[in-house]
């Protein structure tokens, strides 16, 4: 009558992936405070943390369904945290960049960049 169930035991990537997908989403929160330099330091720091989501997300599910480990959803999270804020933040790249190309009047220059061509 004492039957112990036996689960199978969570995969470390996976762990590692939605701690890294909760860090994306907080660093890249961080990084809209309305404080100097914060944006300069959080918003590569959550694309370091989006890009290590979405390695050791994809990890871990290739060991998950290899091994037969729990933590498929710890997986999936920490692949679509950080997934979704990578690409929040290609877009900024991709908007701020044609800013600069398409209207580069519309944004002041100081001196020392004005007589720069590329």
């Amino acid at each position: 009558m004492n039957e112990e169930i036996i689960t199978p035991p969570n995969n470390h990537h996976s762990i590692l992936s939605l701690v890294f997908g909760i860090l994306t989403v907080v660093s890249f929160c961080t990084g809209m405070v309305p404080l100097p330099f914060t944006g300069f330091i959080c918003f590569p720091t959550s694309f370091l943390f989006g890009t290590l989501a979405l390695v050791f997300g994809a990890i871990s599910l290739n060991q998950i369904r290899r091994r037969n480990e729990s933590g498929s959803s710890m997986a999936w999270t920490g692949i679509i945290l950080g997934g979704a804020i990578f690409l929040c933040l290609m877009c900024m790249i991709v908007a701020v960049a044609s800013l600069f190309i398409f209207s580069p009047n519309s944004v002041p220059m100081p001196p020392f960049i004005e007589n720069f061509s590329i």
